[in-house]
């Protein structure tokens, strides 16, 4: 669900500092108080909410909806690679898809390179094949090609932002030549959040002589895996890899329609991983049967999307949901770093391709100093581009907000309000009007509201996922373990943003020896932590400067600033349909022939752990995959609801196996697992 995790620079701060210091000095207040946040449920906008339900859905193919689905084409990728990428249109009902800078597709030319990241000379072709899957509709140069990179921008419908309604269809090497064995059900494989169907095959990369990313041994994957199997192997690509989680549900029924066409069985083996068991989960307990939504303005909104999902047609035979949030995801709201590191990150960086949980936050936050902020810069900061590129890198503009949302809260309908558009937000705050795009701020999970009053999201699906789950796995409070638990090395939150932070608003041009201000956060350093989940509890901070655009209040020569704001998880909740509600209340279809739960218990290899909040202390059991909480990877019992106990002990499995979230869909071992139980059905 999360961003891969890549080693982060060390900066030199001794030197900065000292730079920084000649850069001014403390300014005098402007007045005794200033006016307080504009943040209001009750202000006027001349942005009007579209309430229009059909605004949210892409017009029909053809003349009318209906459940089926047409090839539109097929490429054939480089011998190395798939042995052929089909495109499928479904002529189903689909929601709009937003995109933004770090959601579209990328093209080589976009794929993130520098010297230590070269991620296109090993990536770059096997994300040109997506695009080119895609431009089978659209036939526009912009696709570009490899090794070229020249092509201009594409538009907003195009190959880097397909609309709803297509998917890629990958073929295995071997089936794709039909040397597999149709006498066996095929196997369909379905990605993640951030991936793409190339993880099950090369995920590590190919530079196209079979040389791999370095430091990474796994050369082939589960789709190799299972070809020598003797099993017809297929995979999905989705237009967003954060996308609707009803519009990739349609997508894989449409996927299995066109397997068993392909192949001539009457099911499909299924294996989803991680996001992707969400849109599984949707496609076999039927959604469009529900009769629970509620009447606020998004539940009915999903209420008319689950109309467009076919009913469950018993096509599939065994299906293994891996690593997935049944019971929702809360990451995102746990952690400060998280929206930081994506603030601050080059917007085709991996790193940063996840969405934040704020609306705004202080440039004092940017991982920043002086100039060094910018790709142009002479020695650049690869961790202060995207939103904080040219912000938050000199002592003055520390207290000016960046904005990635303009809605304030949901009103007593549920309809979004926002007071001012994106643009305005940020121009106020100083951001340049001319280097202004929606695409480049609109980085919250729940989007904007644009300038047409309709809302973009390029993060739907996590929405729809969000689940508070701090009851079973509160905030924890590192100030109250003994000393002899040592977190530095494991909290991102502690290391990373809290004591980054801390630095900076200290931080005094006047003398570097002596504190400016501080952050006003409890002794368990829980208060921060909370903001994105309950934006009341606002997470503060003084400082001697005085910036009368933001300061809430100035008192005994310190000013009051928030460090940044949200609209809680109750509201984003809603604003997903409340969809983990529906789903936690009912299983799968009776008529799935096996269900096999498998799912990660260990933290994973270093520096891949992302969820510590279950751990009682830095070496304890991590209570999960280190992604995903086991409460919600582990839901055998959720999903087998109304199944009978004969058939929940003869047609159920759940086992974990000792590996980490981001290492379960290319581990040899947990291949094998698989294969075994698909072969074990007669």
């Amino acid at each position: 669900m999360l961003q891969s995790s890549l080693p982060r620079r060390s900066f030199a701060l001794t030197a900065l500092f000292a730079a920084l210091s000649a850069m001014g000095c403390v300014a005098s207040p402007v007045d005794e108080f200033a006016p307080g946040d504009d943040e209001t449920d009750e202000a006027s906008s001349n942005l009007t909410f579209i309430s229009d339900y059909e605004a949210y859905f892409d017009p029909p193919a053809t003349t009318t909806f209906s459940q089926s689905y047409k090839l539109v084409g097929a490429i054939t990728p480089p011998s190395w690679s798939w042995g052929k990428i089909e495109l499928l249109e479904g002529r189903q009902k689909f929601r709009t898809e937003g995109y933004n800078l770090r959601t579209a597709k990328g093209r080589w030319q976009d794929t993130f390179q520098d010297s230590t990241y070269p991620l296109r000379t090993y990536f770059g072709a096997l994300n040109q094949q997506l695009v080119d899957g895609f431009n089978i509709q659209y036939q526009n140069t912009c696709a570009g090609a490899v090794g070229s990179t020249s092509a201009a921008a594409c538009p907003d419908k195009g190959p880097t932002r397909p609309e709803a309604r297509f998917v890629l269809l990958h073929h295995g090497p071997k089936t794709a030549l039909d040397q597999c064995d149709k006498t066996k059900a095929p196997v369909l494989l379905v990605h993640g959040a951030m991936q793409n169907a190339n993880v099950w095959l090369r995920p590590s990369g190919d530079d196209g002589t079979g040389k791999l990313y370095p430091g990474m041994t796994q050369a082939t994957g589960f789709v190799q895996a299972l070809e020598a199997e003797g099993f017809c192997t297929y995979a999905t690509t989705f237009g967003n890899f954060h996308g609707d989680n009803f519009n990739q549900a349609i997508h894989i029924a449409n996927a299995l329609s066109r397997i068993r066409s392909l192949t001539g069985r009457p099911k499909v083996n299924l294996v989803a991983w991680s996001k992707g068991v969400v849109a599984a989960d949707l496609y076999m307990s039927s959604p469009a049967t529900w009769t629970d939504w509620g009447p606020k303005y998004f539940e009915q909104l999903a209420a008319l999307q689950s109309l467009g999902v076919p009913n469950f047609r018993k096509d599939v035979r065994t299906y293994v949901a891996l690593s997935g949030p049944h019971l929702g995801i809360d990451l995102n709201f746990r952690h400060p770093f998280n929206p930081l590191l994506i603030y601050s990150t080059a917007e085709n960086a991996p790193l940063g391709q996840g969405p934040v949980t704020w609306s705004y936050m202080s440039a004092v936050q940017c991982v920043t100093w002086g100039y060094a902020d910018s790709p142009n810069d002479i020695f650049p900061n690869p961790y202060a581009y995207s939103v904080c590129e040219n912000r938050g890198g000199t002592w003055l503009d520390y207290w000016r907000r960046i904005y990635t949302s303009n809605i304030t809260g949901l009103d007593t309908t549920g309809k979004p309000l926002a007071p001012k558009s994106l643009k305005t937000l940020n121009t106020e705050q100083g951001a340049s009007a001319t280097g202004y795009s929606f695409d480049k701020y609109n980085l919250a999970m729940w989007g904007s509201v644009d300038d047409k009053g309709k809302l973009v999201s390029a993060y739907l699906g996590q929405m729809q996922v969000t689940y508070d789950l701090r009851p079973y796995y509160p905030l924890p409070n590192r100030q109250d373990d003994p000393i002899s638990y040592d977190w530095s090395t494991l909290d991102t939150d502690e290391t990373k943003w809290r004591d980054w932070i801390a630095i900076k608003t200290n931080y005094n041009p006047a003398n570097i020896f002596g504190g400016a201000g501080w952050i006003m956060d409890d002794a368990g350093h829980t208060t921060c932590r909370a903001t994105a989940y309950d934006p009341a509890t606002a997470c503060r901070a003084k400082h001697l400067y005085y910036d009368s655009l933001t300061a809430e209040s100035y008192s005994l020569g310190y000013a009051q600033y928030k460090l940044m704001d949200g609209i809680g998880i109750k509201a984003v909740a809603e604003m997903g349909g409340n969809l983990i509600d529906r789903l936690r209340a009912r299983g799968l279809s009776t008529s799935l022939d096996y269900l096999y739960v498998l799912h990660g218990t260990s933290g994973g290899t270093s520096g891949q752990v992302f969820e510590i909040d279950g751990m009682a202390c830095p070496t304890c059991d991590p209570k999960g995959d280190g992604v995903l909480f086991d409460v919600s990877i582990a839901a055998r019992d959720q999903l087998t609801q109304g199944w009978t106990s004969t058939n929940k002990a003869n047609k159920s499995k759940q086992e974990g196996v000792p590996y980490g979230h981001l290492e379960v869909g290319v581990t040899p071992a947990v291949w094998t697992k698989m294969i075994t139980q698909f072969k074990a059905l007669p």
